[in-house]
């Protein structure tokens, strides 16, 4: 019987460790692994700091109604000063007092939230981002000649005469309701009402107690905006503050009335 050798077995090629070229290109992709292990730990291990640093942030201290001058939010303390880690603060929360500067606040903002960019939006042409304290906006409806529509323009200083009947033989009086008011909005142009005088609506700001007087002319008598100098402007004692002061034994001696505290 013939014996068979078994084939020899398949000679395999040189291993990439067999040769110094091979050994070496192991050796670099092996270092760059662990390049980018590295890398990607330090990334982890820096965000993790970062996320435990401590940031100010503004949160509110108490209730913050929609419509509140951003300026109103910081004059008068609204809110607090926090200091939170980094991972704790909300999207667009805001860190700085004059990010709300020339804002309101665009919904209610109740105390603890953290103030966002979103809780604000611009106060252009809003009349609530100019009043504070006594100060009331009114629209007040007028005729082209009673409020020098289209002579005088947002951002004037008008005094504002109202005029009505006494009740005895029909005279008509007029008096100052307010003085120095500042006219926040007006119509750029009277309408066309042909003979008829067509009433447009004028917003100014007043005080709360000109504000009574100023509503009661205008559905029983008439309003007039005077306007004002743009500058220096000097106002004298209204004829029934002289006669207060006469029957009160007073002398009348100057008569210019220092408005720098008027709305």
């Amino acid at each position: 019987m013939k014996l068979t050798r078994p084939p020899a077995p398949a000679k395999r090629g040189p291993g990439p460790l067999s040769t110094r070229n091979g050994t070496l290109a192991v050796a670099g992709i092996l270092a760059l692994l662990a390049g980018a292990a590295l890398l990607l730990f330090l990334r982890q291990y820096r965000d993790d700091l970062t996320g435990s640093d401590p940031v100010r942030v503004l949160v509110a201290r108490s209730l913050v109604p929609k419509g509140t001058p951003g300026d109103v939010v910081a004059g008068e303390h609204l809110y607090k000063v926090v200091r939170l880690r980094n991972s704790q603060l909300k999207p667009g929360a805001i860190t700085d007092p004059e990010g709300i500067v020339d804002k309101v606040a665009a919904t209610d903002v109740y105390p603890g939230h953290q103030l966002r960019a979103e809780d604000f939006e611009p106060s252009a042409g809003k009349a609530q981002n100019r009043l504070s304290g006594f100060q009331r906006a009114m629209a007040v409806p007028v005729d082209a000649a009673h409020g020098m529509i289209g002579r005088i323009d947002a951002g004037d200083r008008v005094d504002v005469i109202v005029t009505y009947e006494n009740g005895v033989g029909g005279l008509t009086v007029a008096r100052i309701a307010a003085r120095n008011a500042l006219v926040l909005n007006i119509p750029s142009e009277p309408k066309d009402g042909g003979v008829r005088s067509v009433t447009q609506p004028v917003t100014i700001r007043v005080g709360d107690e000109s504000a009574t007087e100023i509503a009661g002319a205008a559905d029983g008598g008439k309003v007039w905006l005077v306007l004002r100098p743009a500058v220096g402007a000097r106002s004298h004692e209204s004829t029934e503050a002289i006669a207060n002061a006469l029957r009160k034994g007073g002398v009348k001696a100057d008569i210019n009335i220092d408005l720098k505290g008027q709305p």
